[in-house]
């Protein structure tokens, strides 16, 4: 441990560049592969669209269920188990999917075992661990470490596809499974430290805190309960903005791929609007975070839920590849932030010492509201042949997300100031 601490490096850095690693393995082959696999799906079983993002809205429900007791045990208990423990249950997901005869163990296995897996290794985790872990560099730290769902967005997704072409989609989901299983558990197990004390460190690299203020907060700061959370206007405003964020990305993202094949474009075509979703998010995904550390967290909201207005408007009206293209490339700036902006939003408005159980209670919110988007998406398109109407909703949802902000208090965490030389 001492090495750690006389090391150049912060420790914390490195523990940002392994949840950037995690999280571009776990998102890579959930998030952004789910387009391509529905597509693969409904070809092989002859299924519609809507049964086919049944699996998308059973994960949802799922995680909205398992996140607040996730939340609250990732508060209390070992993140590096947690971390190890949801890659094999996530791992054997996909390994039973690659067996399935019908649509329904597709479905089954995405909505089970990829979903529990997913709640940790895509959302809980990283932030929460971070968060311990930085103060001043708190929104960097995790706007850094979200480049690992952008990361995995741009790579895996043509990667799999060379593997589905070569061979089919059970044999490629049959080795995310095992790579998954095997890859993150170890890599877990020999880096993550749960608290920068156990390393006889204090957040962002000063001296040592107290025992009880391990988590970042002041020593003083007394613990939020989940009923005083529950009872905070603020909370339920900003988790209807995410929640439509949540909602609008996860429908985007599962119908990218038939966006683009209902205007006669290709598979490679559609992997690489994913790819774009991904690159652009990269590229935002620090520069949200350090907002998040310099302005008012309302002020980025804000931001982003415009910027939401506008993508789904060039959505709406795209009807060539080129449109697809610009609309993609719009919604990837907020899509790239919505996880830094999240955890920072998390820590600004509420206490530090139960940030686990506020991300969880909010995921379930959030996620739960959302989860019937993407099936709704698939029923009104096989009702209306195309996605004009889910469109023009998540517009007028969005807009009125933005004119709840001004009803949310100001921060009441701010970060420290930062050194003139950083």
């Amino acid at each position: 441990m001492d090495n750690r601490k006389q090391a150049r490096i912060f420790y914390g850095w490195w523990l940002v560049l392994i949840c950037l690693l995690i999280q571009s393995m776990a998102a890579g082959v959930t998030i952004y592969f789910y387009s391509i696999l529905a597509g693969e799906i409904e070809q092989e079983f002859s299924s519609g669209r809507a049964l086919v993002m049944l699996g998308l809205t059973g994960s949802a429900i799922t995680t909205s269920l398992i996140a607040p007791k996730m939340g609250d045990w990732l508060d209390r208990h070992s993140i590096r188990f947690n971390v190890s423990a949801s890659a094999a249950v996530m791992g054997a997901g996909f390994v039973v999917m690659s067996f399935t005869p019908n649509v329904w163990g597709f479905i089954a296995s995405y909505a089970v075992l990829i979903a529990a897996g997913t709640i940790s290794l895509s959302m809980l985790f990283a932030p929460l661990l971070l968060s311990r872990w930085f103060v001043r560099h708190r929104g960097l730290a995790i706007g850094i470490a979200a480049l690992g769902t952008q990361v995995g967005g741009f790579l895996i997704p043509p990667l799999i596809t060379l593997v589905i072409d070569a061979y089919d989609w059970r044999v490629a989901v049959r080795v995310i499974g095992l790579v998954i299983a095997i890859v993150i558990p170890l890599l877990s197990w020999r880096t993550i430290i749960d608290h920068p004390a156990i390393a006889n460190l204090g957040p962002d690299g000063d001296a040592p805190l107290a025992p009880e203020s391990t988590s970042g907060d002041a020593p003083a700061a007394p613990p939020t309960r989940l009923a005083v959370i529950l009872a905070d206007r603020s909370f339920w405003l900003a988790g209807f903005g995410i929640a439509v964020m949540v909602a609008m990305f996860t429908t985007v993202l599962a119908n990218l791929a038939f966006f683009a094949s209902d205007i006669g474009s290709s598979r490679d075509q559609a992997a690489w609007l994913i790819s774009l979703y991904a690159l652009v998010g990269m590229v935002c995904s620090p520069l949200i975070g350090r907002f998040c550390d310099m302005l008012d967290i309302r002020s980025v909201f804000a931001g982003l839920l415009a910027v939401n207005i506008g993508a789904l408007v060039l959505f709406r009206e795209a009807e060539s590849y080129q449109g697809l293209l610009y609309a993609t490339a719009l919604v990837g700036v907020s899509g790239g932030g919505l996880m830094p902006f999240w955890g920072a939003l998390i820590g600004r408005l509420f206490s530090l010492r139960q940030y686990g159980t506020v991300m969880g209670a909010m995921t379930l919110f959030a996620v739960g509201a959302s989860s019937l988007a993407p099936i709704l998406s698939g029923l009104l398109f096989d009702t209306t042949g195309n996605y004009q109407l889910v469109l023009t909703a998540f517009i007028l949802l969005t807009a009125i997300a933005l004119l709840c902000i001004p009803l949310m208090r100001r921060d009441e965490q701010k970060a420290a100031p930062l050194p003139v030389s950083s």
